[in-house]
C-alpha cells in the first residue's frame, strides 16, 4: 500500500513555510489527545500514594494546570511563531552545535523515555485484561508481555514516520474520545465508592477521603500539600513549556495564542484524567481486595470499565508514544542528520526495547523531576535570548555575529550555575518537584547578564526589526481555511453522550450486580464509535480531500 505523503520534508533545520501552517483544531485536538494519556492511570494513583487529601488534589492541580497553561502560551508559543524552527534548530544557533550536541542528547533520551513508557503501559493494560500477572517488578518475566510491547512499538513507530501534520488529523477523532473515557471513570467510580461509602456512614465527601486521597503515606512520610500537587502539575511537562520542547510543534501555528489550547492538555488531561484515574484505581483496587499500589495499568481498568477500558488506555498510551517518538527523532536527527524516518525507524527499535523493561514505568515520575532540572537552564536561555536581550538591543542569534560564530559562552556558564544550583537544593532538602522553579528563573538573569556582556554587536533597532533580522517572516498572509460541517458529527457526539449515560446503569441499589452489563454496552458504544470513524475516513479518501475536524 502506497501512503500518499502531504508534504516530504518536516523542516528540521529551516523555517516552516507559511503553505505549512496549521489551523487552531489542530492544535487543540493534539493537545488533548497527547496528554489524556496512559500515563494518567500511574499519576493518578499516585496521589493517593503521595498521601493527598482531596483539598490538595483539587486546589493543587487547579494552580498548577493554570501555570502550565501560561508557560505554553506565554513563553513557548511565542517564539516557536516568530521563529518557527524546531527547538534542536533554535538552539544550534543560539549556542552552537557542540553544546547543542549535549543537550539534544539528554532531551532526545528524555522524549524516548516517555514514548517507552507508553509503550509500557499499554502492553500492561492488554496484559492485565488477558488475565496475566500484573508486571510491576524492574524486569519482565512474562514473554507475552514482552510480545505485547514489540507490537506496540511496531505500531508506535510507523505512525511516527508520517510526520506531524497526519498526526494531528487521526487526534481529532481519538481526543474526544479519550476525554469521555478519563469523564466516564470518575461516573462509573462514584456509585462503587458510594456503596462501600453508605455502608460505614460516610457522605460524600468523605468517601474521597476514606477511600481515594486519604492524607496518609504507606511508608508514614509527610503527605503532599497543595504546593507540591500544583509544583508536580506544573513541572510534569516542563520539557515541553518552559523547557521549550514543544517548539517543534508550535512552530507550524499560525498564531502565538494557540498555546492557550494546552488548556485541553492540563485541564482534560491533567485534572479530569488524574482525578477520575484516581477514582476508577479506588474502585478497582476495592473490587479486587488489593492495595492500588499492587496493580499495574490494566489491574486499574480491567475490574471496572472491561475491555473498553483497556482498548482506551492502549489508544492514550499509543496518542503520547507517537509525538514523543516524534521529537526524539528530530531531536537525534540533528545529532546525526541520518533523515527523520531513518532515525525515526531505528530510534523506535531501541525506545521498543526499553520499553520491555517496566523499570522506566515504575520510575517514570521521579526520572520526568531529575529531566525538568536538566533542561530548565536550556528553556531559561532561549526565553532570556528572544523575550529579554532584544529589549537591551540584541538581536536573537547574536553569536553568529561574531566572528566564526564561537561556542557560546555564556550558556556554557548558565548552564553550569543552573545545575549546581540544583545540585545544591537537592542537598539543602528541597523537594524535587520543586526544584525546577528557582533553577529556570536564576537561568533567565544569569544568561541575559552574560549573553549582554559577551554580545559583539548591538543593534539600536525596534525588536520587531530585530527579531525579522535574525528569525525571518512569513513569505505571505495565513489565511484560516474553513471546514466544511464533520460528515456524521451527529452520530459521533451521540455515542459519546450514549457512553456517558450509559454509566447509569450503575446508580442502583446494587452497583456490582451491573457491572457486567454496563462493561458490555462501553464496549459495543466503543467500538460502534470507531466504526463510524473508519467510515469517515474511507469517504474523505475517496473523495480525496483531508477528514474534517469534529
Amino acid at each position: 500500500m502506497t501512503i500518499k505523503h502531504t508534504h516530504t520534508d518536516e523542516y528540521q533545520t529551516t523555517r516552516v513555510p507559511s503553505d505549512q501552517l496549521l489551523g487552531g483544531r489542530h492544535f487543540a485536538s493534539g493537545y488533548a489527545a497527547e496528554h489524556v494519556a496512559g500515563g494518567e492511570f500511574v499519576v493518578g494513583a499516585a496521589f493517593a500514594a503521595w498521601g493527598a487529601s482531596p483539598l490538595a488534589v483539587f486546589l493543587g492541580l487547579l494552580i498548577g494546570n493554570l501555570l502550565a497553561v501560561l508557560s505554553w502560551a506565554w513563553l513557548c508559543s511565542p517564539v516557536a511563531v516568530s521563529a518557527r524552527l524546531t527547538l534542536y534548530e533554535y538552539l544550534s544557533r543560539m549556542a552552537g552545535r557542540r553544546i547543542v550536541w549535549v543537550f539534544n542528547l539528554i532531551n532526545g533520551i528524555i522524549f524516548a523515555v516517555i514514548a517507552g513508557g507508553m509503550m509500557t503501559i499499554s502492553a500492561q493494560a492488554i496484559h492485565g485484561a488477558m488475565g496475566l500477572p500484573p508486571q510491576i517488578k524492574w524486569h519482565s518475566d512474562s514473554p507475552t508481555f514482552v510480545l505485547l510491547v514489540m507490537l506496540l512499538g511496531a505500531v508506535v513507530v510507523l505512525v511516527s514516520m508520517l510526520g506531524f501534520h497526519r498526526l494531528t488529523k487521526a487526534s481529532r477523532y481519538f481526543s474526544p474520545y479519550l476525554m469521555t473515557t478519563f469523564v466516564l471513570c470518575g461516573l462509573v467510580s462514584v456509585p462503587l465508592l458510594w456503596q462501600a461509602g453508605r455502608a460505614e456512614g460516610l457522605d460524600f465527601w468523605q468517601i474521597f477521603a476514606a477511600y481515594v486521597w486519604t492524607g496518609n503515606t504507606p511508608d508514614g512520610s509527610e503527605p503532599f500539600s497543595i504546593w507540591h500537587i500544583a509544583a508536580f502539575a506544573w513541572g510534569l511537562n516542563l520539557p515541553l513549556h518552559l523547557g521549550m520542547g514543544d517548539m517543534s510543534t508550535l512552530r507550524f501555528a499560525k498564531k502565538w495564542q494557540y498555546g492557550y489550547h494546552s488548556v485541553w492538555a492540563t485541564y482534560g488531561g491533567h485534572f479530569v484524567a488524574w482525578v477520575g484515574a484516581g477514582m476508577l484505581g479506588a474502585s478497582s483496587a476495592m473490587l479486587l481486595g488489593l492495595p492500588i499500589g499492587a496493580l499495574d495499568v490494566g489491574g486499574v481498568v480491567m475490574p471496572t470499565l472491561g475491555v473498553a477500558g483497556v482498548l482506551a488506555a492502549v489508544l492514550a498510551s499509543i496518542t503520547t508514544a507517537v509525538p514523543s517518538l516524534y521529537r526524539a527523532a528530530l531531536a537525534f536527527d540533528a545529532l546525526w542528520q541520518v533523515g527523520f524516518v531513518k532515525m525515526t525507524a531505528v530510534l523506535g527499535v531501541m525506545t521498543t526495547i526499553i520499553a520491555c523493561f517496566p523499570l522506566i514505568f515504575l520510575k517514570w515520575l521521579d526520572l520526568m523531576a531529575y529531566f525538568n532540572i536538566v533542561v530548565a537552564p536550556m528553556g531559561a536561555m532561549i526565553a532570556a535570548e528572544h523575550f529579554v536581550l532584544p529589549r537591551w538591543g540584541v538581536r536573537p542569534f547574536w553569536r553568529q555575529d561574531r566572528q566564526g560564530g564561537s561556542d557560546n559562552t555564556s550558556a556554557i556558564i548558565t548552564w553550569a550555575v543552573g545545575l549546581s544550583l540544583a545540585a545544591v537544593l537537592l542537598f539543602l532538602g528541597v523537594h524535587l518537584f520543586f526544584v525546577f522553579v528557582p533553577v529556570w528563573v536564576a537561568c533567565v538573569f544569569v544568561y541575559a547578564l552574560c549573553a549582554y556582556r559577551e554580545a559583539a554587536v548591538l543593534r539600536q533597532a525596534p525588536r520587531e526589526a530585530l527579531y525579522e533580522l535574525s528569525y525571518g517572516c512569513d513569505t505571505k498572509a495565513v489565511q484560516t481555511r474553513m471546514s466544511r460541517p464533520l460528515m456524521h458529527k451527529k452520530w459521533l457526539i451521540l455515542i459519546l453522550v450514549s457512553m456517558l449515560m450509559s454509566s447509569a446503569l450503575l446508580y442502583g441499589d446494587d452497583p456490582k450486580a451491573m457491572l457486567t452489563v454496563f462493561q458490555g454496552l462501553l464496549l459495543v458504544l466503543t467500538l460502534l464509535y470507531f466504526a463510524v470513524v473508519g467510515i469517515i475516513f474511507t469517504k474523505n479518501k475517496t473523495t480525496n480531500s483531508p477528514p474534517p475536524p469534529p
